[in-house]
């Protein structure tokens, strides 16, 4: 049997406005992964109780495809999917041409099956601030999806970000100011990786896949960015003007597309974990991040697209509505969420290992942007 729902308050780690967000269809029962026929409505066809779970996906694809649109994300929770392969077939029958590649990600990830990656390698400690995958690029993936391997022994929540909500929450002039300005991503690429940041940035040769610094420019140039290198090759600078307020596609929703790699909410973040953390290494984390901005050696750093600081109100509010508009639950073994990555944006919580949660990209989808001399791709 396979019942449609909402999460729970007993699913929650606190309770939230977006009810609706994710739809949850959940198969109960030992033979749960060849029983998702029985799914959706009433008026549904009821489909032999012994086809397979991605031959029903294949079949209703037309119909859970829009559910996608109208919820942002699907989880199937309590079947039995257990392993990259099961994760990777369900995407398949859903009709979602897996990207083999995430080029220029920020977060450090590790090749874990053919087209499916870690979520993140990013140490335990850290809380991964709200975003929309690539939110920093004008071309990203327009579906996301995770897949619980090993549910965290105690955290590692994955929070989720209705875009859409959180678009209509902002205060009026922070939402004019963004649609105006847009925003700059501002990346700081070394060559190597310090010891103390082995797991906290990526080497230009990881984020671009090749140590040919011509063939570096020339991706930076297809993509809009500009960069720059310093000392040697040392490192690379790039920056890149985005909207963070593009308009869905299919929906023509305006969504809250941004990652705010602002001193401001990295510390808020830090302060969000901070019960759930030692205090004096929490302290210590956020002495950190604010040297590392004092240096101007922060990995990735935001402003306006004209270079102009984002304030701390501004980042406040823009952490408000995000925040106000999210939703926070804890893994199972098993779990399989699909994101629209436009509409809803993910982050993680610090988390107490083990943990392994996978992930797969698809369907790219392209927000050009034309600001002062340059136009992106």
């Amino acid at each position: 049997m396979v019942t449609p729902r909402f999460l729970n308050s007993a699913e929650l780690t606190r309770p939230t406005s977006c009810s609706d967000l994710p739809l949850v269809l959940e198969g109960k029962g030992a033979r749960s992964f060849r029983d998702l026929c029985v799914f959706v409505t009433a008026e549904r066809e009821r489909l032999r109780p012994d086809r397979d779970l991605c031959v029903f996906v294949t079949a209703e694809r037309e119909r859970l495809r829009p559910d996608m649109l109208t919820y942002g994300g699907v989880l199937l929770r309590g079947f039995e999917l257990t392993d990259a392969e099961h994760f990777k077939e369900i995407l398949l029958a859903l009709g979602y041409e897996l990207e083999s590649e995430n080029p220029m990600d920020t977060s450090p990830r590790s090749n874990f099956a053919d087209r499916v990656f870690t979520s993140t390698d990013t140490p335990d400690c850290y809380p991964i601030l709200a975003h929309n995958e690539n939110s920093f690029l004008n071309q990203r993936p327009g579906m996301i999806a995770f897949f619980c391997l090993t549910a965290p022994l105690r955290f590692g929540e994955t929070p989720l970000f209705d875009s859409r909500a959180a678009a209509r929450a902002l205060d009026s002039k922070v939402r004019t100011k963004l649609l105006e300005k847009k925003v700059c991503y501002r990346r700081r690429l070394p060559k190597w990786r310090r010891g103390w940041a082995s797991e906290i940035n990526r080497t230009w040769m990881e984020a671009f896949g090749t140590e040919d610094r011509d063939s570096i420019e020339e991706a930076v140039r297809k993509s809009g960015m500009s960069c720059q290198w310093h000392e040697n090759g040392r490192i690379l600078h790039t920056e890149n003007v985005v909207d963070p307020l593009p308009i869905h596609p299919e929906t023509g929703d305006q969504c809250l597309n941004l990652q705010a790699f602002h001193k401001t909410n990295i510390l808020l973040d830090l302060d969000e974990v901070k019960p759930r953390q030692n205090r004096l290494y929490n302290a210590f984390l956020k002495f950190g991040v604010s040297t590392l901005y004092a240096m101007d050696a922060m990995p990735v750093s935001i402003t306006y697209g004209d270079g102009s600081p984002i304030f701390r109100d501004e980042m406040e509010e823009i952490r408000r509505a995000t925040w106000d508009n999210s939703v926070i639950f804890s893994w199972r073994n098993g779990d399989l969420l699909v994101l629209d990555n436009i509409l809803t944006g993910h982050g993680r919580m610090n988390v107490q290992r083990p943990r392994r949660i996978l992930t797969a990209f698809a369907d790219l989808v392209a927000f050009p942007v034309e600001y002062g001399d340059r136009q992106s791709a």
